[in-house]
């Protein structure tokens, strides 16, 4: 699968990056995830409440022997920039040491962090509960913290007994800072747990106990399940871990990611096998895509994977033009329409595409759409650019026209927004119609025939309702013209391939 084969690249390529810059020496680097995404707009950027934990020995927190701490108390919160320092990323992300939980109602997780998310108006309310009694209301943000953070590394022997509670005493004392501190409704918040060490804040990651109870984790959630095979990756012969610890969509049911098993049966023999010696490159690799390959924006509601494989191999970066070897290195996150950018490199790359969504803890795979060249992107975007002279720029009252501003984004936006815009008001005709979209999507990206008339047939027949819509007829006009560029665009589509 090129997909997967590409992720594996991406993860070597990081890795070696890591240890060219002196990082990666510790095997959970490789499995170490951002708690929140990199933001660059200062208005949203995120924002740490680093909670000041008191020990009883200063020098047990970063003493390598040490595996339980005695936490005594909080001595103090403040509040810091998420991604500030001067420090390579992966000495940043080292710090957090997080990883996602293994469940969305699991009763631990990796890291001693709670994720706030935005301010609410009300904080002591949100976090203490109805009358201020957190430990029986189980929607109050303290009791969560307490249940899914903080129980178990008591339980584990990360904490000394009695921690737990001096802790959560102390968070209560300390409401009043809390609410000073998690303040903007714009921006997202961690909480996050570290040691104060006669003044000098230690992340989790600069703490040997933090990290043992890390390690711990990660063996527990790797081990058992696997079945006696060879790795689809290197070839090895042995006990195999299941894709499924790295891509949650990887699910033995899912038809679509795993060709051939029409239902769960005898399907876990056929998931992508792995071994132990690929998985940290594999994890690495995911981790590269969240950060570098992941786009948000150009469909609502939808992820994007932009995985980027080389014909000639990593091995051959250094002989590709040097736009490629950029966008290799640096990701998406510039600027420019996304598509528009790779539809300008060579053709020595290809791309996999995968539209996927979150569902808590789990993730929905839609389509995935593999081997597409740059020059099949540089051609639909062509396309596009026809449709919207011959249909839509005239609109604006512009003297001339400059096709600079007509991308392929704008082109697979406007299909997404006028298909869905035909779907009705129920979820399952809203679910319906997102697999119909991206059918299309998908065939056009695969450089596939699309069925032109099925969406003339699926137009025709919400015209009548959306005719009688009040607040549709004001747009109505525009909408139209939409949909006649949508329709000339998907049948020009088809002539090319001719």
């Amino acid at each position: 699968m090129g997909f997967i084969n590409a992720t594996f690249d991406l993860g070597k390529l990081e890795s070696e990056k890591a240890k060219t810059r002196g990082g990666g020496a510790d095997v959970i680097d490789d499995y170490l995830q951002l708690p929140m995404p990199i933001i660059e707009d200062e208005a949203k950027r995120g924002k740490v409440i680093r909670v000041w934990m008191k020990v009883e020995s200063d020098e047990s927190a970063n003493d390598p022997e040490t595996k339980e701490l005695n936490v005594s108390g909080i001595s103090r919160m403040d509040l810091v920039d998420y991604w500030a320092g001067s420090e390579e990323d992966d000495e940043k992300k080292r710090r957090y040491l997080y990883r996602d939980p293994v469940g969305s109602n699991t009763s631990w997780g990796f890291s001693p962090i709670y994720k706030l998310g935005p301010a609410k108006t009300d904080v002591q309310k949100e976090m203490l509960g109805e009358n201020d009694q957190w430990a029986t209301d189980d929607k109050s943000r303290f009791n969560k913290l307490e249940k899914r953070v903080l129980s178990d590394y008591e339980k584990a022997g990360c904490f000394g007994r009695g921690s737990k509670e001096r802790i959560m005493k102390d968070l209560e004392k300390q409401i009043g800072r809390l609410s000073e501190l998690w303040a903007d409704k714009k921006r997202s918040y961690l909480l996050l747990f570290g040691i104060d060490q006669g003044g000098s804040f230690l992340y989790p990651g600069e703490v040997p106990a933090f990290r043992y109870y890390f390690s711990s984790k990660l063996e527990k959630s790797l081990s058992g399940g696997g079945a006696t095979g060879f790795c689809a990756l290197c070839g090895s012969s042995g006990t195999m871990l299941n894709l499924d610890k790295i891509f949650k969509f990887a699910t033995f049911d899912k038809v679509s990611f795993l060709p051939g098993a029409a239902d769960g049966q005898g399907a876990k023999g056929k998931v992508f096998p792995v071994c132990r010696g690929c998985l940290p490159a594999l994890s690495r690799g995911r981790e590269v895509l969240d950060s570098s390959f992941l786009d948000g924006k150009t469909i609502p509601d939808l992820k994007i994977y932009v995985v980027p494989e080389l014909l000639l191999g990593q091995e051959g970066l250094k002989m590709v033009s040097k736009n490629t070897r950029d966008f290799i290195k640096t990701g998406i996150g510039i600027e420019e329409p996304i598509f528009r950018r790779l539809s300008r490199l060579d053709n020595s790359i290809i791309f996999h595409f995968l539209f996927w969504e979150k569902n808590k803890a789990q993730e929905r795979l839609n389509l995935m759409v593999e081997d597409i060249p740059p020059s099949r992107l540089k051609k639909l975007e062509n396309l596009w650019v026809e449709c919207y002279r011959a249909h839509l720029w005239n609109d604006y009252g512009n003297s001339d026209f400059d096709e600079n501003n007509v991308t392929l984004d704008q082109a697979i936006r406007y299909i997404y927004g006028v298909l869905s815009s035909l779907a009705g008001k129920s979820k399952g005709e809203r679910v319906v119609m997102k697999g119909f979209t991206l059918n299309i999507l998908g065939r056009l990206l695969g450089g596939n025939r699309v069925e032109v008339r099925e969406v003339k047939r699926l137009m025709v027949s919400r015209f009548s309702g959306l005719f009688a819509d009040p607040k549709w007829i004001l747009s109505g006009g525009w909408e139209l013209k939409k949909m006649v560029a949508v329709l000339d665009f998907l049948t020009r589509n088809n002539a090319r391939g001719q």
